[in-house]
């Protein structure tokens, strides 16, 4: 199938990882538009102490970002092709208006806030999110992150699923894990699944097309993470977990440790 086959419309944030997520669709479809959405801001009414513990957090992610994802500013599309907006501005009028005019095949979504019935009633059944974490098993905010918190790498991956109303609740097109190492990190961890996952969304929107992918209902359950639940005593928690051997002893036991966890692998 041809890079102009399939038109797409992404919706994603303005980090690295949100870059390299549109360029890979865009030497891969033909995107008509994209819509970078501004990060959300970390609640200030924390202590200078929790500020601290979470300022390293990311200021590592960003630098693992670095040597995993080009550092280049530029999503390789023309300006009048491209919209940037703030946080929380990705269901204004304006942009289900720029989205709708442009009538593209799909409306590719990863990163952003949660897309509202304005636009998926526009697109049913044609709005597909890339969900870091494995769904039904944890929804929401940070799905990477809680796993390592808890100590269940075997739930770190992405599921590529039609969006709904419903946090995370649409039907699955596909599943995968990244490929980890003793040596990772919880950021090597999340970089590699952000590109198992992109080439993952590149697979499933052609599989979509052709109808060699079917969606599949997500069962109910899992554990629902938001925002809020964000704080800094579990960020030193993962790190603990990392320096007290999780990885080692997930490795040491992979098979029996995916099993509970079946995924839709396509």
């Amino acid at each position: 199938m041809n890079k102009s086959d399939i038109t797409l419309v992404i919706i994603t944030g303005n980090s690295l990882r949100h870059y390299y997520f549109a360029k890979q669709l865009i030497n891969n479809f033909n995107v008509l538009g994209v819509i970078l959405e501004e990060k959300r801001k970390i609640p200030g009414s924390i202590s200078i102490e929790e500020q601290k513990v979470i300022n390293l957090h990311i200021m590592e992610r960003k630098a693992k970002e670095v040597e995993y994802f080009p550092k280049d500013e530029e999503v390789g599309i023309d300006k009048n092709q491209l919209v940037e907006v703030g946080y929380g501005e990705t269901n204004a009028p304006f942009v289900k208006n720029m989205i709708t005019s442009l009538s593209p095949d799909y409306v590719i979504i990863y990163g952003c806030s949660i897309i509202e019935d304005e636009i998926l009633n526009c697109f049913e059944s044609r709005v597909i999110n890339m969900h870091l974490g494995l769904s039904p098993y944890y929804r929401g905010a940070a799905t990477n992150f809680w796993p390592l918190v808890n100590c269940e790498p075997e739930c770190v991956g992405v599921t590529v699923h039609l969006a709904t109303l419903n946090v995370d609740a649409g039907k699955i097109l596909g599943q995968n894990r990244p490929e980890i190492s003793e040596e990772d990190g919880p950021h090597d961890i999340g970089c590699k699944a952000i590109i198992a996952g992109t080439k993952l969304m590149i697979k499933c929107i052609r599989g979509y097309k052709e109808k060699t992918i079917l969606p599949e209902p997500q069962k109910a359950g899992g554990r629902l993470y938001k925002n809020k639940d964000f704080e800094a005593t579990y960020v030193e928690q993962m790190y603990k977990n990392f320096k007290n051997g999780m990885i080692e002893k997930y490795l040491n036991n992979l098979s029996e440790r995916i099993k509970p966890f079946k995924i839709k692998t396509v």
